[in-house]
């Protein structure tokens, strides 16, 4: 499998079912680690300070920083894209005030 970058998307198959979802773990790590932390990208909405919208496919999601977990590399089964630099520093800052 080609490297993992933090905020790359990926499809997951977590239990059987396929998930986009999003690398949140650093880069350091990911070269090291049989395993990644992510943050599953859903399109049931919901107010909480600890999501992201963003775009995926033309419809409209939520970055879920609240369900953040860790998975195996290969669960990950095909890469869909990155997430715009525009988006990184909020999702940071969101992180920063969960763990601190």
């Amino acid at each position: 499998m080609a490297m993992v970058k933090q905020f790359d998307v990926y499809m997951c198959d977590v239990k059987g079912i396929e998930k986009p979802c999003l690398i949140i773990s650093p880069n350091e790590l990911n070269e090291l680690l049989t395993y990644v932390i992510i943050a599953p990208i859903t399109n049931l909405e919901r107010r909480y300070p600890c999501r992201v919208f963003v775009g995926l496919k033309g419809q409209k999601a939520q970055i879920a920083l609240d369900m953040i977990q860790t998975v195996q590399k290969k669960e990950l089964t095909q890469k869909i894209g990155v997430l715009p630099d525009s988006s990184h520093a909020e999702i940071r800052q969101i992180l920063i005030q969960m763990f601190s």
